[in-house]
């Protein structure tokens, strides 16, 4: 199995045609595309999870 490829901040808001501050937001109030967090400054967005719905 292979690892899906990590997308930075800057590209999955670029992907989902969303502002950066809108993923922030979305991370903080706990809604939005999944993500990874690699230590306290380090976010990732699995790229395959992008494609699926983002629940409201």
């Amino acid at each position: 199995m292979a690892l899906p490829k990590l997308l930075t901040t800057e590209e999955a808001a670029a992907r989902l045609g969303v502002h950066i501050h809108t993923l922030y937001r979305w991370r903080k109030a706990g809604k939005g595309p999944e993500f990874v967090r690699f230590g306290p400054n380090v976010v990732r967005y699995p790229e395959d999870t992008l494609l699926k719905p983002v629940a409201a």
